[in-house]
């Protein structure tokens, strides 16, 4: 006859059983699930966590019909709902400030003294990286994809899909689901290019003739909040377009002084 210690373990013995098939299980508490050879860790569109409250530095450079130039863009990330953007040429003089939050932005154009706001996105052309939205920028600068699928495909080493707008592309990926490269497909043959060379991102508009070039030289933690910039006085409101970029060699335009407007 068994005794009562023989059948306290035979009842415990299955639920030992089970405990330990448990951890062995993907997705199971006590061990993560395994990753999925070959499958990216995360969808180039998005923007990764580690993006999210920093301060970063650009040097951008673009070579196009109209000169070359190069300009600084310091990039104020909080959330994707929550950014700013401010660009100063080689002399330190402003050019542009976009600023955005929750869906509401401002866009300062210190060269013509203007301004405008916007809700959501406005339509542009003659951007300075690239046929997208201006609220778009950011995204491209941290080396994402600036446009999502209209309908998300499977990840994977290398895909393609169409955006909302119709357009194609076709993307290489690292394994954490960054970019290598991409190519925008809008009819029969690519009109955009996009590739990450020796630390820097190129970029290359067939369509306006123009390559574009930026790195990053500084990330840093982002000190406290962004501050919601004020309108200049003098600055006058008009529609949203592109911010006026200097070709190299090109003159300051004349500055308001006493007695002029």
């Amino acid at each position: 006859m068994p005794s009562r210690a023989d059948s306290a373990l035979a009842r415990a013995l299955p639920l030992l059983l089970l405990t330990s098939l448990a951890s062995t299980l993907p997705g199971c508490a006590g061990r993560p699930a395994p990753a999925v050879p070959g499958v990216p860790a995360s969808a180039p569109w998005e923007v990764p966590a580690s993006a999210l409250g920093t301060q970063r530095l650009y040097r951008v450079g673009y070579d196009g019909p109209e000169g070359e130039g190069s300009f600084r863009i310091t990039l104020r990330f909080a959330t994707p709902e929550r950014y700013q953007l401010q660009a100063v040429d080689p002399l330190g003089r402003a050019l542009f400030t976009l600023d955005v939050a929750a869906g509401e932005g401002l866009l300062l154009n210190h060269r013509s003294r203007s301004y405008c706001r916007f809700t959501g996105s406005f339509e542009t052309e003659s951007l300075p990286l690239g046929p997208f939205p201006l609220v778009a920028l950011p995204t491209l600068l941290l080396g994402r994809l600036p446009a999502a699928p209209a309908v998300s495909p499977a990840l994977g080493r290398n895909l393609e899909f169409v955006d909302s707008a119709g357009r194609t592309w076709t993307v290489a990926v690292d394994p954490a689901g960054a970019p290598l490269s991409w190519s925008l497909r809008d009819g029969e043959t690519p009109s955009v290019w996009w590739a990450r060379r020796d630390g820097w991102s190129v970029l290359s508009d067939r369509g306006r003739g123009v390559q574009i070039r930026w790195r990053e030289v500084v990330v840093e933690p982002l000190p406290g909040g962004i501050t919601r910039p004020e309108v200049p006085a003098g600055y006058r409101e008009g529609a949203c377009g592109a911010p006026d970029l200097p070709a190299s060699g090109e003159a300051e335009p004349p500055r308001p002084g006493p007695g002029r407007d």
